[in-house]
């Protein structure tokens, strides 16, 4: 009779959770929205597309209409840091909105020294003139006030990239090399309409236009641009020239992360990765590799004949012939005239395959976005702890728009495929439901899981038909791993001038004593939350040293967070209360 008892024991433990995945269990989705929300928005968030963890333990959101909102993961309270919608190029439609094209504010990254460089970049979509819109990659300091106008702020590090209303793409980061790295998609050439357009993804510039600052080759490609702007002098020579282009034959490449290599324990040597989105078939995770060459236009995922055509609408004799409705020009009969080219029909010097796809479809079954079964990747991150999530070290987690879901895939030791899990697949699926999962960060615990979704769109699942109503708009989505952990101390992880501060007696009784060595930037603000993350108490300080009452404390752990006047992180501390 004692293993049935225990049975029903664990399941009363766990019945109040609702997030089982894999047998992993999650807490309940929190929405970390602040309430009430500003009466301005419609949503929380409007139209975000990138989410950072920063070191400052702020979550950095960026919106397509041309903010960056810094957010404290625990409570929800935002600030505008950044609002320069006078010069963001970003189309919409509807009233209120119910569409957003694939332009305006695209990727940002902060500083690699920040908080103590306090500065981050955004790449951002403008008009170029004759309704022509191109990109600039800028970088910003991070001030007290919001940054309301480019001029005197903006320091720009290049522009002229191409942007359109349809795969901009528009991811950037910063890698381990201290270079930029940027995502251009293929601009939405040779689709709907866009389809007279003709694909450039495997054009490179001439010397002449990169002489000029003419960047409209690098449509499709990833970019390798160091901080002032110029051509690193390592970047790959590609048909006999050196740009700022990594890699290209790319359609729209809108996830871009590194990840360690599993034997090693920094980020030296990282390998780049990508998810792309395929046409009406063939979602692409993909290794990139210094001038490797990824097929697009000419292949799409494997390069098998399975189903996938070329179809180049722009060779036709009448290019703006309607493609069947509902469909996109891959799945329509092609205008008089047009190329059409199998897969095995071309050759292309240093084509690399990628190392997964989601997913090839048989040939019955309908070509048609809402019936074939890809996933539309919408970003990833590279789960690098290896004393939390058992099971989950090296392993890399993908949102997905159409369905709502978090993938995990975990790498082979040498990072250039994935392993099978538990499971007995090499994917696992986490917490699938109607929404758009735009972008996901990982906390500095390794236990919690952020993101953010789309304010509008569709999904086709996990129910049947087309939704319009997502279940959280514009919001930020928390989920707390709560199964056992591999070390139960974290480990030893560096803070902003620790050792300014001090913090004492630990542990306290009645009277908890803070010292500041330095003349530090005034008000010091704090907060102090108890071990599940709920908000104690709150203050400002406006001496180095001051006192917090923890007398009516719970005996117990608790957490102090402790910032400068100008929202500088100076520590991180565990504290006991006796």
């Amino acid at each position: 009779m004692k293993r049935p008892l225990l049975l029903l024991f664990l399941l009363l433990i766990f019945l109040p959770f609702r997030s089982f995945c894999q047998g992993e269990p999650f807490s309940a989705k929190q929405v970390l929205n602040q309430a009430p929300v500003n009466a301005a928005d419609r949503y929380f968030l409007q139209h975000p597309f990138e989410l950072i963890y920063g070191a400052d333990d702020s979550l950095w959101i960026r919106e397509r209409r041309g903010r960056v909102i810094k957010v404290d993961p625990f409570t929800g309270k935002r600030r505008i840091i950044l609002d320069i919608k006078s010069s963001v190029k970003f189309t919409t439609s509807g009233s209120p909105v119910t569409s957003i094209s694939q332009d305006g504010m695209m990727g940002m990254a902060l500083h690699p020294d920040y908080p103590a460089v306090d500065s981050f970049f955004v790449a951002y979509c403008y008009d170029a003139g004759s309704g022509v819109r191109k990109v600039r990659i800028t970088r910003y300091p991070v001030k007290n006030t919001t940054i309301t106008a480019r001029a005197g702020n903006e320091t720009v590090i290049i522009e002229g990239i191409p942007a359109s209303t349809d795969h901009s793409t528009g991811r950037l980061l910063i890698g381990p090399d201290r270079k930029l790295y940027y995502a251009v998609g293929d601009q939405g050439a040779n689709q709907f309409a866009l389809r007279c357009n003709p694909i450039r993804a495997q054009d490179v510039p001439t010397s002449e236009e990169m002489a000029a600052q003419n960047y409209v080759a690098y449509q499709g490609k990833i970019l390798r641009i160091n901080m002032d702007g110029s051509v690193p002098d390592d970047n790959p020579v590609i048909k006999s020239i050196q740009s700022h282009v990594y890699t290209f034959g790319h359609r729209n490449p809108n996830s871009l992360v590194f990840a360690k290599n599993y034997l090693q324990h920094d980020f030296a040597g990282a390998k780049l990765y990508s998810a792309e989105n395929g046409p009406a078939e063939d979602d692409e995770i993909n290794e990139l590799v210094a001038g490797k060459n990824y097929g697009w236009p000419y292949i799409s995922g494997y390069q098998d004949n399975n189903r996938y055509q070329y179809k180049n609408w722009s060779s036709g004799t009448n290019c703006l012939a309607a493609p069947t409705p509902g469909s996109e020009p891959e799945c329509s009969t092609a205008p008089p005239g047009a190329r059409i080219m199998n897969e095995m029909d071309t050759t292309l010097p240093d084509f690399k395959a990628p190392i997964r796809t989601f997913f090839t479809p048989s040939a019955a079954l309908p070509c048609n976005w809402l019936s074939n079964p890809t996933v539309a990747p919408s970003s990833m991150d590279y789960y690098g702890f290896d004393t939390k999530i058992p099971g989950w070290q090296n392993s890399i987690l993908m949102t997905t728009l159409k369905e709502g879901t978090v993938f995990r895939l975990k790498l082979n030791a040498a990072g250039t495929g994935f392993v099978n899990m538990p499971n007995g697949t090499d994917t696992a699926r986490y917490f699938r439901e109607e929404n758009r999962f735009r972008d996901i960060a990982i906390g500095k615990d390794g236990i919690t899981i952020y993101l953010i979704t789309d304010s509008v769109g569709q999904t086709s699942g996990p129910t049947t038909g087309n939704q319009n109503v997502l279940n959280n708009s514009g919001s930020i989505l928390v989920y707390k791993y709560l199964g056992t952990v591999l070390a139960l101390q974290d480990p030893p992880a560096p803070l902003v001038d620790r050792g300014t501060i001090r913090i004492y007696p630990n542990p306290a009784t009645k009277i908890l004593f803070v010292e500041n060595k330095r003349n530090t930037a005034k008000p010091i603000t704090y907060t102090i939350y108890d071990i599940t993350g709920r908000l104690i108490v709150s203050g400002k300080a406006f001496t180095d040293k001051f006192e917090v009452n923890v007398g009516n404390f719970t005996a117990g752990t608790y957490v102090m967070k402790m910032y400068n006047g100008r929202e500088v992180k100076l520590m991180t501390e565990k504290f006991v209360v006796r």
